[in-house]
């Protein structure tokens, strides 16, 4: 199977998984409202976008917000408590360590590029996230990896194709209409 997979800031996602015979799922996310379509039961469930409902029908327990950016090629946007700490690696990677309340976020960049490798977040000691970005062309990762080690969940993506800064109708990201609208909870996970 394959998807298509759209993406539009602040906060609205739409994958649609796509079989030979057509849409076999359409999941979305616009706002705070996390949908999923079936069209074959004629059936839309929805419900919150929570960590946990994104955790069961995209793979990772992040906030919408967090996967629009990573979809996007960057690592989760954070508001730092401190000033950041840059260092070199051995590998000549840029190492950039940013303090949070609670926690770090640490961002890897390719020397010679500046291409974001990797992110790593902790709280405390605990690593809550991991997030790798790979296989660049023209300036877009077209492998992208999330971990999220702490709830034994992770995903990961990659594009065949990539259309970036494309205008897109904000009504693609609305949930579709269908005879039956049910609780998210009724729904059972792609998994």
């Amino acid at each position: 199977m394959r998807e298509a997979v759209l993406v539009l800031r602040p906060e609205a996602v739409r994958i649609d998984v796509l079989s030979p015979l057509g849409l076999a799922l359409a999941v979305g996310v616009q706002r705070n409202v996390l949908w999923a379509y079936p069209p074959a039961t004629g059936t839309r469930y929805e419900g919150a976008a929570t960590p946990a409902n994104l955790s069961r029908f995209i793979g990772t327990p992040l906030a919408v917000a967090d996967i629009v950016d990573v979809l996007l090629g960057v690592p989760p946007a954070r508001t730092a408590a401190g000033p950041p700490e840059l260092a070199t690696t051995e590998q000549g990677e840029y190492r950039v360590s940013v303090p949070l309340a609670g926690g770090s976020q640490t961002i890897w960049f390719a020397g010679e590029t500046l291409a974001v490798l990797r992110a790593e977040e902790r709280h405390g000691s605990v690593v809550t996230l991991r997030v790798a970005f790979g296989d660049y062309r023209d300036a877009f990762p077209h492998a992208i990896e999330v971990v999220a080690p702490a709830a034994g969940a992770d995903a990961r993506l990659v594009f065949e194709a990539v259309e970036p800064n494309a205008v897109l109708d904000p009504a693609l990201f609305a949930p579709p209409p269908a005879p039956r609208v049910l609780p998210l909870e009724d729904a059972e996970g792609p998994s």
